[in-house]
């Protein structure tokens, strides 16, 4: 699952020379405390047997969200609008199987799978419709009840492609789910683009009154706002980061209905940034394979950029990125000093660092 989180530009609030009382003045190393008092959640998504994201379960085995919730993508969206359940026993991991349902249980106090449509064609297909509407809502909330799950996490991006009538549509796809799953004491989270101002495709107070219990910003891939002939962007800059979540509190007031997504991966591209060659979503285990990675400490805090706390160096006119433990904290620091009190991390897999406690 591509993750592309669009934004609309807006005021740049939280200056780099502020930096340190933007973040709460996090030291440069490791803090036992990072993640007190924020409620945490993940995302984890399917792969076949050998895949990196497959480590997943391992990751999850120490306890980082005993307290919170794990969100595996269970359900897929096809261009008829069709939902199709992945399942263990396609040979994909992370999917839906009692045995996994039961791991899931183990290690988490919540579980939300995701339903996931990546293209406007899928969207458009899935809710244009009442009979698609209610087929989706029915299969969903059948195995979430069976299944004794917490609920769903809705995943329905390509937000900027949306037509006017796409979006209604959605929103009454939402209110149909969440009805639903109200019904059985569930609840319904959905992930929704960052943005830092008002926008035609994507509002969000409006969809959390269809009865969105937590609407999950996806706070991440600035990269792809990269101006021509630039240096491509850091994945989440600290000002940015704050921009976005002051936006978001501005339109859900109650904190409790909001989680900003944190990112926990990398990516490479040309430099200067070629957005049509960018590789996102590139995992920890990956990117220690990439020309010029060190794991030497000096060597990565010389590498660590002030804007971002992300580590980003160049080889062969190629410039890379990624997200480390340090740079985490951070960024949690950021939303820490906001009053955000729930946080969810794309996404375990492949060794992507986590907070540092």
């Amino acid at each position: 699952m591509f993750r592309h989180a669009l934004t609309v530009s807006g005021v740049v609030a939280c200056t780099v020379t502020t930096l340190l009382a933007c973040t709460a003045s996090v030291p440069a190393g490791a803090t036992t405390s990072a993640t007190s008092g924020v409620q945490l959640q993940t995302w984890l998504y399917p792969g076949s047997t050998g895949d990196s994201q497959c480590t997943a379960p391992s990751e999850y085995a120490d306890g980082r969200v005993k307290d919170g919730a794990l969100n595996p993508e269970y359900w897929t969206v096809g261009d008829d609008g069709s939902v199709t359940l992945e399942t263990t026993a396609d040979g994909l991991c992370n999917t839906y199987s009692a045995a996994n349902v039961a791991d899931l249980k183990a290690h988490s106090a919540n579980q939300y799978p995701t339903l996931s449509g990546m293209t406007t064609t899928a969207v458009h297909a899935l809710v244009k419709s009442k009979s698609t509407r209610t087929a989706a809502v029915t299969k969903v909330t059948s195995l979430v009840n069976d299944a004794g799950l917490s609920g769903v996490d809705v995943d329905l991006e390509d937000y900027w492609s949306w037509s006017t009538a796409d979006f209604t549509n959605y929103k009454t796809f939402l209110g149909q789910l969440a009805t639903a799953l109200h019904a059985s004491g569930k609840r319904l989270q959905v992930d929704a683009p960052a943005m830092t101002e008002d926008a035609s495709f994507y509002d969000y107070a409006s969809v959390v009154a269809t009865g969105v219990d937590d609407l999950v910003i996806m706070a991440y891939d600035e990269e792809f706002d990269t101006a021509s002939g630039d240096r491509c962007l850091p994945i989440s800059p600290y000002d940015w980061l704050k921009n976005v979540t002051t936006y978001a509190q501005s339109k859900v007031t109650d904190p409790d209905h909001l989680i900003i997504g944190l990112p926990s991966y990398g990516y490479s591209a040309p430099d200067p940034c070629d957005l049509n060659s960018v590789t996102g979503n590139i995992q920890f285990s990956a990117m220690r394979q990439s020309p010029g990675f060190s794991s030497d400490p000096a060597t990565i805090e010389s590498r660590r950029d002030a804007s971002s706390g992300e580590i980003r160096w160049t080889s062969g006119g190629v410039l890379y990125d990624y997200v480390d433990s340090v740079a985490m904290d951070r960024k949690l620091a950021v939303l820490k000093g906001l009053g955000v009190t729930k946080v969810s991390v794309w996404s375990l897999g492949g060794g992507n660092p986590w907070f540092s406690n």
